[in-house]
């Protein structure tokens, strides 16, 4: 309990009260926050699934669908405003990745088919006696790539790492694993089921214990004969990071993670169906992806298929800019708070300030700071309440505990005794109008290792704040209660 009397209350982050006063503005950029394509008035808790669009980004969207021309040039005015809209789209995620140049983003249908883009990659680089290793922790997105083109189709060993009770990847399990024919570690940076953050950093750690990892001094190799080749010349493990799930949550910097590639999609990131894959440019050179030959052999453009979604590259950036925006006004209001009021603000603004300079870096990392922030407490909050609930029969998977909180993030797999999960689904849109999915979230790995089909998902964003998690909880009691009153 905290001196207000609330369990986890959002005043416990430095940054957190200054979100929560900006939330009536954040809730107006999400036009479908309280009502559905139909009109429905809806509590949305699919976030997990894909957030909701901001306002600035579906308003760049249809200025791009109406206007941007379909190819990009150099001639015309249309021609050079197309070609700036892709531009501007590498810039903003490499501002948002944290990543050295914009030249080391592409983009794709989604962050599926950029993983699968990827995989195939390394069809010159692999080979008999090499092993990757997966975990049961990710998206099927970070898995089945290495699974069915590596293991499958070409018979490499295809290792996996488990998961603890706790619903943290087993990082032990994970140093037996890697030997030094290891060449690659597909890890997801959040779990999309269990809402379990991984300490990725340490995953690094351990894929680099046989060496750092060298791209090939040589030009690629091609044809069947390096298909069987005795594979890759390097030492140390590459990982591969999905960060769907948590860019949304948390600064996300590939550059302090230490990772070799990183993809996100931009329908978890408050903008519109699309996939983005940053990697090390001296890998991203030499790696032979699947090209149409009119595309240039060339980085980053060689692993896109086919012309650009224009529309989409102006909503990414679009919801990119949002977040700065966020992040100016953040700044603004944490900057003029009377020092007495918090005095951990100072050097949280100290610290924000000088890891980057002016500009989008520095903005997006105030937002996805206080963003973190918020909902880490928000977390505290959702873990409390779900705790005074297990005497009902509610049973939450993974991290439990309020005070680990910052090791997950507001994704919340539940189940209820004596119901199944359509029927916990339903009964929440009946009692409280809040919609959550159904199946299996694509996160197979998890389902699997719980051996449930009863799971239930709750999964919490930004705009999101007490009076939300509380209507969830009196929800979610209620549907307890009918529960119950059925078994009696």
């Amino acid at each position: 309990m905290t001196g207000d009397g609330t369990p986890g209350s959002i005043a416990a982050d430095p940054l957190a009260p200054v979100l929560r006063g900006l939330h009536d503005e954040v809730r107006r950029r999400f036009p479908a926050r309280e009502r559905d394509l139909t009109g429905a008035r809806r509590v949305y808790l699919n976030n997990a699934g894909g957030t909701l669009v901001a306002e600035d980004s579906v308003l760049a969207m249809e200025r791009a669908a109406r206007h941007a021309n379909a190819q990009d040039g150099e001639v015309t005015p249309g021609e050079r405003a197309t070609a700036e809209i892709h531009a501007r789209a590498r810039a903003a995620a490499a501002d948002l990745l944290g990543a050295p140049s914009p030249d080391e983003i592409s983009f794709h249908l989604s962050t599926t088919h950029a993983l699968f883009n990827l995989s195939f990659a390394f069809r010159d680089l692999l080979g008999a006696g090499d092993n990757l290793i997966v975990t049961r922790l990710d998206h099927a997105a970070n898995v089945t790539p290495w699974e069915s083109l590596w293991g499958r189709d070409r018979g490499l060993e295809v290792r996996q790492c488990g998961v603890r009770r706790d619903g943290t990847l087993d990082l032990a399990h994970l140093e037996r694993l890697v030997d030094r024919r290891t060449r690659l570690i597909a890890v997801t940076s959040a779990s999309n089921g269990l809402g379990t953050v991984v300490p990725v950093e340490t995953v690094v750690r351990i894929a680099r214990r046989h060496g750092d990892p060298e791209a090939p001094a040589t030009s690629r190799r091609r044809g069947p004969r390096a298909a069987r080749g005795r594979g890759a010349p390097w030492r140390g493990a590459l990982v591969v990071v999905d960060a769907v799930h948590h860019v949304c949550h948390a600064p996300v910097d590939v550059r302090t993670i230490g990772c070799d590639f990183l993809a996100f999609s931009g329908y978890k990131l408050f903008g519109p169906m699309l996939g983005v894959l940053w990697g090390r440019r001296r890998w991203l050179d030499v790696l032979r992806p699947y090209r149409a030959e009119a595309n240039a052999d060339v980085t980053p453009v060689k692993f896109e298929q086919g012309t650009p979604n224009h529309a989409a590259l102006a909503g990414l950036t679009g919801a990119i800019e949002y977040l700065a925006d966020l992040g100016g006004r953040v700044r603004t209001a944490a900057t003029s708070a009377p020092p007495a009021a918090s005095p951990d603000l100072g050097g949280l603004a100290r610290t924000l300030d000088g890891r980057h300079p002016p500009g989008p870096r520095r903005l997006l990392g105030w937002a996805m700071t206080a963003v973190q922030h918020h909902e880490r407490a928000l977390s505290r909050l959702l873990l409390a309440g779900l705790g005074a609930l297990r005497a009902d029969g509610v049973r939450l998977h993974g991290i439990a505990d309020p005070a680990r909180a910052a090791e997950r993030d507001p994704t919340f797999l539940i189940e209820v005794e004596g119901r199944t999960q359509e029927e916990v689904k339903r009964r929440l849109w009946e009692v409280g109008r809040i919609e959550v999915p159904s199946g299996n979230y694509d996160s197979l790995a998890v389902y699997r290792h719980l051996r449930s089909r009863r799971t239930v998902r709750a999964s919490f964003a930004h705009y999101d704040g007490e009076d939300t998690a509380l209507h969830f909880l009196r929800a979610l009691g209620a549907v307890v209660r009918t529960a119950d009153a059925r078994r009696r």
